[in-house]
């Protein structure tokens, strides 16, 4: 068979010899038997000496292919010359199903080939399902538009903005909310927003002042319950809570401050404290996978404070992980070691 390695790391040239002299010093032995190809590897489970590497290398133009997770699209600027996207399904923990990635993602994936400072054209290629042939062609052609996606985080923007002290009443809400973008897709595309019989609205209320109204009321209504605002009804006045400025500073949504709002007491034992903040909803999307099981086992009987629930809860591999990482236990699966990353990044935030 033709050895077409050469295609990518010439031999005996310098490039080879730089891959050669790196290859030896990383710690991923998948990255290791590759690197002296032309070839790397970047996901999150994988140490921050041998990501950096990665990085430098291929920004050097040493590394000809780089396969790398979606994430790295968003976190790290390293333009290339063609981007191949293979595969456009990824899991919904939250929809519990494979989903479609979502435009923004196809489109910031697709936008590091070609730039402009670096090259002088750039290629992208999808591979996906004929099903989906056309949405990718109208998302290509930028024929489908970007929809807002604020009223689900409603309440915490607003919480940071009464912290901030920008807004200070509900008027003062109601018109902040004509500054955002939601505001400008609700005119556009009044029916996708919750607006019943958009045109006789808009008629009726050009401005759609009192859907906002609506929204503010009913944000500023589930801040109050968490405890992070005070809302006067008869005044309209909002003002914040010592819980509402925590939550702001640390970005904590409105139902984690809720959660430990009801269950943070004086007196938590460690265990309880470790328990609760398992709970956290910034953990929705951890499950248990079938292989990862029997390693929880393991660490859990490694780990000094004790876990209640059974390995196999979403909670307990939280807790496990957490303690894994505090301790310098060892991790053997990527998998495990991408959500401890996750974890512990969540936990220098939270805790």
């Amino acid at each position: 068979e033709r050895d077409e390695g050469s295609n990518f790391a010439r031999d005996g040239g310098a490039t080879q010899e730089i891959l050669r002299e790196e290859a030896s010093t990383v710690k991923n032995a998948d990255l290791k038997e590759v690197l002296p190809h032309g070839f790397a590897i970047h996901h999150a489970g994988m140490g921050r000496e041998d990501r950096e590497l990665v990085e430098d290398l291929f920004a050097d133009r040493h590394i000809a292919v780089l396969c790398t997770t979606a994430t790295l699209a968003w976190g790290v600027n390293l333009p290339a010359h063609a981007v191949i996207i293979k595969g456009t399904q990824i899991y919904d923990p939250a929809k519990g199903r494979w989903a479609e990635l979502s435009p923004l993602d196809v489109l910031q994936m697709l936008g590091r080939a070609g730039r402009p400072q670096y090259d002088s054209e750039g290629e992208g290629i999808i591979m996906t399902q004929h099903s989906e042939l056309q949405y990718y062609l109208s998302l290509t052609n930028l024929q489908l538009p970007v929809e807002s996606q604020l009223i689900k985080t409603l309440p915490d923007h607003l919480n940071a903005e009464i912290s901030l002290g920008t807004v200070q009443n509900i008027s003062e809400a109601v018109d902040w909310l004509s500054y955002s973008f939601l505001y400008i897709r609700m005119l556009q595309n009044p029916g996708l927003y919750g607006i019943v019989n958009p045109e006789q609205t808009l008629k009726e209320d050009p401005t759609l002042k009192r859907r906002r109204l609506d929204l503010a009321h009913t944000a500023a209504s589930l801040l109050e319950k968490s405890h992070l605002a005070r809302y006067d009804r008869k005044s309209g006045a909002l003002q914040s809570t010592p819980l509402g400025r925590i939550a702001s500073q640390y970005y904590l949504s409105h139902t984690l401050m809720a959660l430990y709002s009801r269950h943070m007491r004086p007196n938590m034992s460690d265990i309880e404290l470790l328990r609760l903040f398992s709970l956290s909803g910034e953990f929705a999307h951890i499950t248990v996978r079938e292989e990862e099981k029997l390693e929880l086992a393991k660490l859990a009987a490694k780990v000094p404070i004790p876990v209640k629930e059974s390995p196999n809860e979403p909670s307990a591999k939280i807790n496990i992980l957490l303690q894994a990482y505090i301790s310098r236990l060892k991790l053997d699966g990527f998998a495990l070691v991408s959500d401890m990353a996750f974890i512990q990044q969540s936990a220098a935030r939270i805790m």
